[in-house]
């Protein structure tokens, strides 16, 4: 049996990850023990163990630059320098490489499947989302993967974290109001539509204003091209 990571921990670490490199700093696993045990008091020994394990079951990457080992969150790993064969987790008997199968998974769109195909108007807790998803012939490869309900876990946290789900209890709900505008939402909203408008206090209405950039927060694209190349309001 693969031994898996404690997702708790996993989530600690990714965030250290983070933190460190906000510093402008390389997260390597000295920097990334050192702020996990003053962050959460966990002892070194253990978030160094936890740290192998996240890599070894594809919730952490591990690359190496010049001998020196970095390690970077696999939904959000920046830009890549040289990358060794050896650096990516090996693939253990039955898990038909962990990393490999999960690093490319967009968690927010099979939460999301779920939970809308579910269509459980207070929500769809984690274990009925797991069902649904392992019942989908096409998704075999990923929920046969040792893995997947751990990272299944992780992404949800990091959904709701993000605001692409709410919360309530333990059901979650698709947060239309944070997604694309792509299409019209399937429940209503749970934000007003419209907002009244910002009224300037004396001092600031002869003070100079930029003007608001016309890209979209959450694809980066504008209303000419998104990121698909394609017009959107």
């Amino acid at each position: 049996m693969v031994k898996l990571a404690n997702p708790l921990y996993t989530e600690w670490i990714l965030e250290a990850i983070q933190k460190i490199k906000k510093q402008k700093q390389r997260p390597s696993e000295e920097r990334i023990c050192h702020a996990v045990s003053t962050s959460h008091g966990l002892d070194k020994k253990t978030v160094s163990e936890q740290l192998e394990l996240s890599v070894q079951d594809g919730s952490v990457l591990k690359v190496t630059n010049k001998g020196l080992a970095s390690y970077k969150d696999p939904d959000n790993p920046g830009r890549f320098s040289s990358v060794k064969p050896g650096t990516f987790p090996k693939s253990t008997k039955g898990s038909r490489g962990s990393c490999n199968d999960l690093r490319n998974v967009d968690w927010n769109k099979l939460l999301r499947r779920a939970i809308e195909g579910l269509e459980e108007p207070n929500g769809s807790s984690l274990k009925n989302i797991e069902k649904y998803l392992r019942s989908q012939s096409d998704l075999i490869s990923t929920t046969n993967n040792p893995a997947f309900q751990q990272r299944l876990r992780l992404g949800a946290k990091r959904a709701v974290n993000n605001g692409r789900l709410l919360k309530d209890g333990p059901q979650y709900r698709v947060n239309y109001g944070s997604l694309d505008c792509k299409g019209a939402p399937k429940y209503p909203s749970a934000f007003p539509s419209s907002l009244p408008p910002v009224s300037l206090l004396p001092h600031e209405k002869d003070q100079p204003r930029a003007d608001p950039i016309p890209i979209c927060s959450f694809c980066l694209g504008t209303k000419e091209s998104n990121r698909e190349k394609k017009p959107e309001e």
